[in-house]
C-alpha cells in the first residue's frame, strides 16, 4: 500500500468509521484506492504542466520550483477528492459516515 492509501485509510478510521466498518477488505480498498490516487495525481500533473506556460528567461531552479508548485497542487487536489473525503451526514439523520457504503475504486 503506498502512502496515499495509508493517508486514506489513517483519514477513515477516524472520520468515517461506520464506512470504514462496511468494507470486506479494507487492506486491498485502500491499496487499490491508493494506486488511483496515484495515477490520477500524476496524470493531473501532467494535464497541468502542459497547459501552463514556461516563463520567458526564468532559470532551472526558478522552473523546478514552479513544477514543484504544480505537483502540490494537483496533490492536493487529489487528497481532497479521493483520500480525504469529508463525512457527509447520512439521509436517515444518522451520524456522518454510518449510512451509506463505500464508493468502489
Amino acid at each position: 500500500m503506498n502512502s496515499y492509501g495509508r493517508a486514506a485509510l489513517a483519514h477513515w478510521r477516524e472520520h468515517l468509521p461506520g464506512q470504514y466498518g462496511m468494507l470486506p477488505d479494507p487492506l486491498a480498498y485502500f491499496t487499490r484506492l491508493g494506486e488511483k490516487a496515484e495515477r490520477q495525481a500524476g496524470e493531473l500533473t501532467d494535464a497541468m504542466v502542459l497547459a501552463g506556460t514556461p516563463v520567458g528567461g526564468e532559470t532551472g531552479e526558478q522552473r523546478s520550483v514552479r513544477l514543484l508548485a504544480v505537483m502540490d497542487e494537483a496533490e492536493q487536489l487529489v487528497l481532497r477528492k479521493l483520500i480525504r473525503p469529508p463525512a457527509e451526514p447520512s439521509p436517515d439523520g444518522a451520524p456522518p459516515g454510518l449510512a451509506a457504503p463505500p464508493p468502489p475504486v
